[in-house]
């Protein structure tokens, strides 16, 4: 419970400076590819899709919440059986901008709460902690507000869902196509 507060905190103070500033939400198409060598043996990468809202609290200095959505399925390592994943990262942080002429680079630090399903005959398991993310890239100004976002990202969260731990993040490569909406 205490996690959920904590995410219902940063969103209320995202949406307090929104008011004031302008807003970008943003929909994005990656590769996730895992980090931790027995996850990527059963499920391998694959592509995430998600969701981002961005406000900027200072001049170089901007809030971002955004979620995700994984889906995978693979085989069991000792009976070749069918086993499904679900990850769902949900968290923020803040990032550093800088103008570059047309392109605005940008750096971040910030926290996902990681909910994890996985499904096969052995059982289910339902998994929820937070984690850690750095984030990079650059974005462009396509047309009026329209934004087209190159980033990558890594993130880490390690759980342990039977008698070993596993770290759920990796390294995550996209595109993100945003609108812009100014509060001024």
């Amino acid at each position: 419970m205490k996690k959920w507060a904590v995410i219902l905190l940063f969103l209320l103070l995202l949406s307090g400076s929104a008011i004031a500033a302008d807003v970008t939400f943003k929909l994005k198409g990656s590769y996730f590819h895992p980090y931790d060598t027995a996850f990527k043996d059963i499920y391998g990468g694959g592509v995430m899709y998600g969701v981002e809202a961005s406000t900027e609290i200072s001049q170089h200095l901007e809030m971002w919440i955004d979620g995700g959505y994984f889906s995978k399925k693979g085989e069991l390592s000792m009976t070749k059986e069918e086993t499904k994943l679900r990850i769902i990262p949900v968290g923020g942080g803040l990032r550093y901008s800088l103008s570059l002429g047309s392109i605005h680079a940008y750096a971040g630090i910030g926290i996902n709460y990681w909910i994890y399903n996985e499904t096969n005959r052995i059982g289910d398991v339902n998994w929820g902690k937070l984690g850690g993310i750095i984030n990079m890239g650059s974005f462009i100004k396509i047309r009026g507000n329209w934004i087209m976002d190159f980033f990558v990202s890594y993130s880490y969260c390690e759980i342990q869902p039977a008698d070993f731990k596993i770290n759920i993040g990796g390294i995550e490569a996209g595109i993100r196509l945003g609108y812009s909406i100014s509060g001024k």
